[in-house]
């Protein structure tokens, strides 16, 4: 069986403008909903999702893993019921 995706769709996936994080996809587990260019929605709980394939109109996706970051008011911050906090000894851009 064949894993991944091609690094050469890598270089077509848009990555959103700073915050943003990038997820290193190790083959765990994702629950997912997916909304197709044709207007299919369809839902996905499963391992090793790094492409989706549209039972509709058969177009094929790369997950990609560049995602937004949207920073939290403080009120939402008060409702978050798990924050990670990143050591202080990465990078500053």
């Amino acid at each position: 069986m064949k894993r991944g995706t091609k690094m050469s769709v890598w270089k077509r996936l848009k990555k959103p403008p700073i915050p943003n994080a990038f997820i290193q996809w190790k083959g765990t587990d994702v629950c997912m909903d997916i909304y197709c260019k044709c207007g299919f929605h369809g839902h996905i709980d499963d391992s090793f999702v790094y492409n989706v394939k549209c039972p509709k109109c058969n177009t094929v996706y790369a997950c990609n893993p560049h995602i937004e970051l949207v920073e939290l008011t403080n009120d939402e911050i008060k409702e978050a019921t798990i924050i990670k906090e990143l050591d202080d000894d990465e990078e500053i851009f």
